[in-house]
Formats: C-alpha cells, sequence, structure tokens
C-alpha cells in the first residue's frame, strides 16, 4: 500500500510539473508584458472530523497538488489599493484521499490573493466546482457519507509565506492550506470534507522586474443613503434521510442595505422560504418513527429575520448573513441559520448571488439567484 502511494504520488507530481513547466514556457514566449506569475503548491494533511459522522472517513493522510495562474493588480482602479494591491486567477486542484471510500477530488476555481507583513504572507480566499470519482452509491460505495454526488462545490483558503524572485524568475513558499468541498444539501448524504493541511510550493514569473505600484490616491470616503434590495434565488435539496429524493426550494428576500465605507456595506432583512423536500422529511419521519411527533399538517413554509455584512471590492462582494426563524412550524432544523457567498454587481442596480445556507455545520442548500438594488 506504501508503495502505491508513493508512486501515485511520483506520477501525479511529474504530470502536474509538466504541465507547469508547459505553462512556463507559453508565458516565456509571450509577447504581451504582464506581471503574471504561475505557482505549483504540493500538500500532505488531515481530515477534520467536524462532527461524529465522518469518523469512520477518517484513515489516511490526503495528498495532492493545486497549479495556479495569477494576475497581480497594481492600483490602476480604487479597489485595488484599497485591498492593498491583491492578486486574482484561476487554479486547479488535485486531492487523493488515499482511501478508495473517498476517492480522489479535481477542482477548478478563481481565487484572490491578498498580502501582508511587506507582501511576504499571502492569504488566499478561493471558491470553484469540484469532481468527486467516487460519490455515495447505496450498493457499490454505502461508506462514502462525504458526498452525495460527483459534483460539488469548493472553497479554499490558505496562509502562505514566501518570496517570489528567490533565484531569478522562481520564487519559494510555504504555509497551510484548507480545502471544503461539499454539494451544500443538493443531495444526500452530505457531512462534505474539511482538510487542514500543510504546502510547500515554488512560483515563477513571466517578465524579468517587477511592475511598481501606483501610487495611492487619497480617495473620498465613500457612503451611501438606505438601499432597498431584493432577491429571488433558487435550486434543488434533499432531506438529511438518504433516497427521498430532489425537490426545488425558492426563497423570496426583501432587505435594507447601508454601505458605511468602500469596503463595508450593512444589511437587515427577511427571508421567505419554501422548500418542498420538507413536506417529503415529515412524512417519512411519520412512518418510520411513529413516536416521534411530527406535525403533518403544519405549514412547511419557513419565514427568518437576519442581519447581514458584506465585504464590497470592484463589481464583486462576500455577503455574510446571521438568520433566526420567526415562522417555522414544520420545526425543521429550528436553529439560527447562516448564509455565506459570492455577489456579482452586473450594474448599479442589478446583482447575481451564489450563497450556502446552513445550519450549523449542516449545508441546507446551495441558492442561486438575481436581486434588484434600488
Amino acid at each position: 500500500m506504501y508503495f502505491s502511494f508513493f508512486f501515485n504520488s511520483i506520477h501525479w507530481m511529474k504530470s502536474s510539473l509538466l504541465f507547469f513547466f508547459l505553462c512556463v514556457t507559453i508565458g516565456t514566449f509571450s509577447q504581451e508584458r504582464k506581471d503574471d506569475y504561475v505557482a505549483f503548491d504540493y500538500f500532505y494533511g488531515n481530515i477534520i472530523q467536524h462532527n461524529s459522522r465522518v469518523e469512520g472517513l477518517v484513515h489516511a493522510h490526503p495528498t495532492g497538488v493545486m497549479l495556479s495562474y495569477n494576475k497581480r493588480t497594481h492600483g490602476t482602479k480604487r479597489w485595488q489599493q484599497e485591498y492593498g494591491y491583491p492578486d486574482w486567477g484561476v487554479s486547479l486542484l488535485y486531492q487523493d484521499f488515499n482511501y478508495d471510500v473517498l476517492g480522489k477530488n479535481y477542482s477548478v476555481g478563481v481565487h484572490y490573493n491578498f498580502y501582508f507583513l511587506n507582501r511576504k504572507l499571502q492569504v488566499l480566499l478561493g471558491q470553484g466546482l469540484n469532481y468527486n470519482t467516487h460519490p455515495f452509491h447505496l450498493e457499490t460505495n454505502p461508506k462514502n457519507i462525504a458526498y452525495g454526488s460527483h459534483i460539488n462545490s469548493s472553497f479554499q483558503f490558505g496562509l502562505q509565506y514566501g518570496h517570489p524572485r528567490i533565484f531569478d524568475k522562481f520564487g519559494l513558499r510555504a504555509g497551510i492550506l484548507f480545502f471544503h468541498h461539499s454539494n451544500g444539501g443538493a443531495k444526500s448524504p452530505n457531512t462534505g470534507t474539511n482538510i487542514i493541511t500543510a504546502s510547500i510550493g515554488v512560483t515563477y514569473d513571466f517578465i524579468e522586474e517587477e511592475i511598481a505600484h501606483q501610487e495611492k490616491v487619497a480617495y473620498e470616503r465613500l457612503i451611501e443613503p438606505v438601499k432597498y434590495n431584493f432577491a429571488l434565488r433558487s435550486g434543488v435539496n434533499e432531506s438529511n434521510f438518504v433516497g427521498l429524493g430532489q425537490y426545488p426550494f425558492v426563497v423570496f428576500s426583501a432587505f435594507a442595505d447601508k454601505r458605511i465605507s468602500y469596503k463595508n456595506t450593512l444589511q437587515f432583512g427577511v427571508d421567505v422560504i419554501i422548500a418542498e423536500f420538507i413536506k417529503a422529511h415529515k412524512e417519512h419521519v411519520a412512518a418510520a418513527f411513529p413516536g416521534n411527533t411530527v406535525y403533518l399538517d403544519a405549514d412547511y413554509k419557513r419565514v427568518g429575520v437576519f442581519v447581514g455584512h458584506e465585504f464590497r471590492f470592484n463589481k464583486v462582494a462576500i455577503p455574510t448573513q446571521v438568520a433566526y426563524y420567526i415562522y417555522n412550524p414544520s420545526k425543521y432544523d429550528n436553529v439560527p441559520y447562516m448564509r455565506g457567498g459570492i455577489k456579482y454587481y452586473i450594474s448599479e442596480k442589478w446583482f447575481a448571488v451564489a450563497t450556502v445556507r446552513a445550519h450549523g455545520l449542516n449545508a441546507e442548500a446551495i441558492e442561486w439567484g438575481v436581486g434588484l438594488r434600488l
């Protein structure tokens, strides 16, 4: 087993290095002067046991590689200066759990890198899609309660310390990478996985010298009047009980927001959640657990009130909200819920949004939506 693991790791490192140096070659012959760079990171880590159900999945140490293409910013736009000249780019991830039940993960995503400590410390935030090779199957893989589907969401967070030009155009970095993958409750089972890893990587710049940042401009403080927002989100999800089927849901949200600075916006509003899967859930509980108190005739609609915050940079924003149910007759997950994700402002009034709504560590739904800000 150990020899197999060793040779598989070497195989994937060779393949990834080949792809890495192919990117380097393409960049070398590029005629356009761009301050771009590629990075190759190898990581080794552990599955975090975030609840008792995943104890049986903690068998080995996940390993993998991440290849990223990054574009530096230099302050030509306000958001670049406000956030300290971050990078943005795309990444490819390969993750081997070294455990047949969990299979392997292949992810693609977009990310931002933010800098601290004289640009030596890099903070990575990334989001994307993940493909798992061996999800749950009642007959062939019943132990994989982490992934109920091949397609999952992917979240990346990292803290890496390094220097971009130690030898010619090559740099080194090392640090900690965290990965979360789950389908957000779209299909059961779905405990997801949280992976914490140690990483070491190499970077390669496409140009001879760094491009200097533009001097910071003394922008006026940005404060807006209260704005009124209306959002419609939808998707499909399933009860925590396996095999009850996927059902559509709709979320209507109305909220007021107040932008108190260029970066920060505060929110307060209400959600009306109409989730069809609760009907199937109630019927199953009533049939399977006769002694359990289930309100079969109770309204399956829910209403919650929330407070939130939004980080805004350029046309992209990161909303986070905490909510409490004021109407939930079915008593399904009758605890505070949270929402987080990414928003894109198509214009001053219209936006698109993708968020995950969760009760504690249990994700109920991935929500896709559009909204209007007046």
